[in-house]
């Protein structure tokens, strides 16, 4: 009986060790995929408040939700370099009045030239749509600058209106909505 048990514990080590080297492999295969493409040039523009709440649309944009989209615009801007395969370029720089006035979701892809004219080969659009307090939707676009065609377009939705949800909506739809598919691509372009 004690042999069988030294041998199932031996056995479950053995494979316990197998799954944290395979684990670990993995990451490197992501790194792998990372460091053989060249990063990406993305414009990614201040994140916008896009407010359908009652009354929301009169009263505007409150000094507690610019601080929390430059907070978040932040942050997105972290999140997306530290990637590795992205490569931000400078929006601070454009004079477009559409920037100036935060209306890019409202300018039928005007932020594609706006992030051609910088030098990216992309253009990075995010927007906070409220519904109402609780009720709210992450949304993010990124267009070819050259084309103006989308390449991907994702949403989310999330609950409050707090740094907390604001924050945690645009950490987990930038991984799992463009960083992921995006090694995925890269990985499948580069095959075995």
């Amino acid at each position: 009986m004690k042999q069988s048990a030294k041998a199932m514990a031996r056995l479950f080590f053995t494979a316990c060790f197998c799954c944290v080297l395979a684990f670990y492999a993995g990451l490197g295969r992501a790194e792998d995929v990372k460091a053989a493409a060249k990063p990406i040039k993305l414009a990614v523009f201040d994140l916008e408040l896009d407010d359908f709440s009652a009354g929301g649309p009169l009263a505007g944009e409150s000094a507690e939700e610019t601080a929390r989209l430059r907070r978040v615009t932040a942050l997105a801007r972290e999140q997306l370099a530290k990637s590795g395969l992205f490569e931000l370029v400078d929006t601070s720089t454009s004079s477009d009045e559409n920037l100036k006035a935060h209306w890019l979701r409202k300018c039928n892809g005007c932020e594609a030239d706006i992030a051609r004219a910088l030098g990216a080969d992309m253009s990075f659009l995010g927007f906070f749509r409220k519904i109402s307090v609780m009720e709210q939707n992450l949304e993010f676009r990124i267009r070819d600058a050259k084309t103006g065609e989308f390449l991907n377009v994702s949403q989310t939705d999330y609950r409050g209106e707090t740094d907390e949800s604001w924050s945690r909506a645009i950490v987990w739809l930038i991984r799992h909505g463009l960083v992921e598919p995006e090694l995925a691509r890269r990985a499948q372009k580069q095959g075995p």
